[in-house]
């Protein structure tokens, strides 16, 4: 039996078209690449920029492990892996609280980066100019997030932007200036230093 050119040309592209799929990086496997890096890194440092609404903030994160601390022209929050203080500029006030999983991912959209898989559905979305591009899908709706779109840098799988979608129709969106590895940091740096503030109101949320 002779066998067509087209049929040879069929039996290549297929078998092209499977090592293809075969070879793509799940959104889970690249989440684990990801977690990987951070793990790798004594701490992360990054500079940002938020994009909510007509606002349109800079500030920068610190974090080791669970721990961070964010700082903005506004707000500042400090979490050393069990209570959150968050500071407000403007009326002066330092909340304490003790988040939950759901708080943090709203106080802290880096979260993500170190959640626990069991948090959320994770879809790989199509690539975009040398960009992975991941849907989160909480699987608890007690943050009001809807969905969050995570990209990331293909080269060396530092994120570059983090979109979180509410579900009252409001959005924000993190571009990620800077992002890398730091040393290691005193763990004073994720408490809050209440003699730096001594006109600031404590109020105690826990």
């Amino acid at each position: 039996m002779k066998v067509q050119p087209r049929h040879i040309i069929s039996c290549i592209l297929l078998s092209l078209s499977c090592l293809c799929a075969t070879a793509q990086l799940s959104a889970s496997a690249i989440l684990d690449k990801l977690k990987t890096n951070v793990a790798a890194a004594q701490s992360v440092e990054a500079i940002f920029t938020i994009n909510g609404g007509d606002a349109r903030v800079q500030g920068s994160i610190i974090m080791a492990g669970s721990k961070f601390t964010i700082a903005t022209p506004d707000i500042s929050v400090w979490y050393d892996g069990k209570t959150q203080w968050t500071l407000m500029q403007a009326s002066k006030e330092v909340n304490i609280s003790e988040p939950s999983v759901e708080e943090l991912m709203v106080s802290n959209p880096f979260a993500i980066i170190t959640a626990h898989n069991g948090y959320y559905n994770a879809r790989r979305l199509p690539d975009v100019k040398n960009l992975y591009s991941i849907e989160l899908t909480p699987k608890n709706n007690n943050s009001g997030i809807e969905k969050i779109i995570l990209t990331l840098n293909t080269a060396t799988l530092w994120p570059t932007s983090i979109l979180v979608n509410f579900y009252d129709n409001q959005h924000i969106e993190v571009k990620i200036d800077r992002i890398a590895g730091g040393n290691t940091k005193n763990d004073a740096i994720f408490r809050f230093n209440e003699k730096r503030y001594p006109s600031f109101d404590i109020i105690d949320l826990r």
